[in-house]
């Protein structure tokens, strides 16, 4: 399973954007869904330095973040949903970027926690481990195993048994959860 096949050239990868750019532009407006409970669960305020939120979407789970006292940005494709996420983001330290991380991946050593939730970032897994500072904590859930009527149909948007635990097998795992449909894990890096 790979997303190498999605690329910019790729008409599927087109086809997508469109269709998450007209979702984000639907719901505009509308209440946001809740923070992720896993994000919620494993950093809670106060906390100190740089956070990012990768295929942030609606940008809840950044806003979560920024209110614990990170400095987060906060990454999507979707211009419609960073537009929406901007104004919400007054008043706390948040910077809502439209950015293709598959061809602007973050810098080394930057953040001191990056999350991530229904996004297969494959190509840049390596990248993702060497973007965390010393201690800094990867919170990593998405979908997985075959398509059972929720999440993404498309295998290359699915973890593969396992493919989270060894892709950041180079952190210490401090939790991980995997079922028929959804994985999840978090991981510090060694200090």
């Amino acid at each position: 399973m790979s997303t190498e096949g999605s690329g910019h050239g790729d008409p599927r990868h087109v086809d997508r954007q469109a269709r998450w750019q007209a979702r984000y532009t639907e719901l505009s407006g509308s209440a946001l869904p809740p923070v992720h409970d896993l994000l919620q669960a494993w950093v809670r305020a106060p906390q100190q330095g740089t956070a990012l939120d990768l295929a942030c979407g609606r940008g809840q789970d950044a806003l979560y973040l920024a209110r614990c006292g990170y400095v987060t940005e906060a990454w999507d494709t979707a211009e419609a949903a960073i537009a929406a996420l901007r104004p919400l983001a007054a008043g706390v330290a948040l910077h809502a970027e439209v950015r293709d991380v598959l061809r602007a991946p973050p810098k080394e050593q930057s953040y001191d926690c990056i999350h991530v939730a229904n996004f297969m970032a494959r190509p840049i897994f390596s990248r993702l481990v060497a973007a965390l500072r010393s201690g800094g904590l990867l919170v990593y859930a998405t979908w997985c195993g075959s398509y059972r009527g929720r999440g993404p149909r498309d295998p290359d948007f699915r973890a593969g048994p396992g493919e989270l635990a060894t892709a950041f097998a180079a952190l210490t795992c401090l939790y991980y959860q995997e079922d028929e449909e959804r994985v999840a894990g978090v991981w510090r890096r060694p200090q």
